[in-house]
């Protein structure tokens, strides 16, 4: 079950201004302190997962740091950690990884990830285990060439956002272990009204991810896993809300809500430094609760 609960918390859990363009909105913040941002994450009502992140950005350099640990009730039944991290360069409009890092502990048993990028698109791959011992395909290299890291593609629609871009892009994403395509598509300008598990309440601009898999799927399904069914195509898209909710950074993930096989998924926003002067963005006629 840990394994299945950090996906949803990867897409909400990059910490990231409006209507500026990219580059000069990434080069304004390099004299800004690192954005933190806390989430957490509630499977079928009961809380599952409470996640810190941090977006550091340094001239043409950005670092991304995510950790997420078990919570509430299920923290009380078995104690587990993930940690990822992103590093890369801002070139022209584009984000470049230059390194993907991530570990965890699943019953007892490593899972790692070290993804190297080269200069010509191409991937180095360290994971533990390797695939075939892991009941799954290897992706080719010639899949891996030219992809992004999961923080650093998520990172790129929020800077999309901030330019005043939209939602809607498709990026080629390889994890380590699977390559797929997250499909962004625009929803539109939402209200989210105000929860007792939020600090954000406000106009957000909400956007829907699906997944689109490619390669280095399990070889065979035991189903019943949390946000996995047994065709990986049949995955429940995500609706993610972002706002302006820290200083000098562009929209942060401030709700994400999809499906499982355990029930719904909900991610609240608990925690910004620094938070913006404001956060109120307009109006808008519909409303999420």
């Amino acid at each position: 079950l840990p394994r299945h609960l950090l996906r949803p918390a990867r897409t909400a859990l990059i910490a990231a201004g409006l209507s500026l363009p990219l580059l000069p909105l990434a080069t304004a913040m390099a004299s800004a302190e690192p954005v933190k941002a806390t989430y957490r994450v509630f499977v079928g009502g009961v809380t599952a997962l409470d996640v810190n992140a941090t977006l550091d950005v340094a001239g043409d350099r950005y670092r991304i740091a995510v950790s997420a640990v078990t919570g509430g009730t299920i923290g009380r039944l078995f104690s587990w950690r993930t940690d990822s991290e992103s590093d890369g360069h801002v070139r022209g409009s584009d984000f470049r990884p230059d390194s993907h890092r991530q570990t965890s502990l699943l019953r007892g048993e490593p899972r790692n990830v070290t993804l190297t990028y080269g200069p010509q698109g191409d991937v180095s791959t360290s994971v533990t285990p390797p695939a075939d011992k892991d009941d799954r395909e290897p992706v080719p290299p010639d899949l891996q060439r030219g992809t992004l890291d999961p923080l650093t593609a998520v990172l790129d629609l929020l800077f999309a956002v901030g330019a005043s871009e939209g939602c809607d892009r498709s990026l080629p994403v390889f994890d380590g272990r699977r390559r797929y395509d997250m499909v962004f598509s625009e929803v539109g300008r939402r209200i989210v009204d105000p929860s007792r598990y939020s600090i954000f309440s406000g106009v957000a601009q909400q956007c829907r991810v699906s997944y689109k898999p490619v390669a280095g799927y399990a070889r065979s399904s035991s189903g019943g896993r949390f946000w996995q069914r047994n065709n990986p195509a049949d995955r429940p898209p995500v609706n993610l809300w972002l706002a302006p909710v820290a200083a000098g950074s562009p929209p942060l993930p401030v709700r994400l809500e999809t499906d499982s096989d355990f029930g719904s998924v909900v991610v609240h926003l608990t925690g910004v430094t620094p938070p913006a002067a404001d956060r109120r963005a307009g109006a808008s006629p519909q409303t999420v609760r």
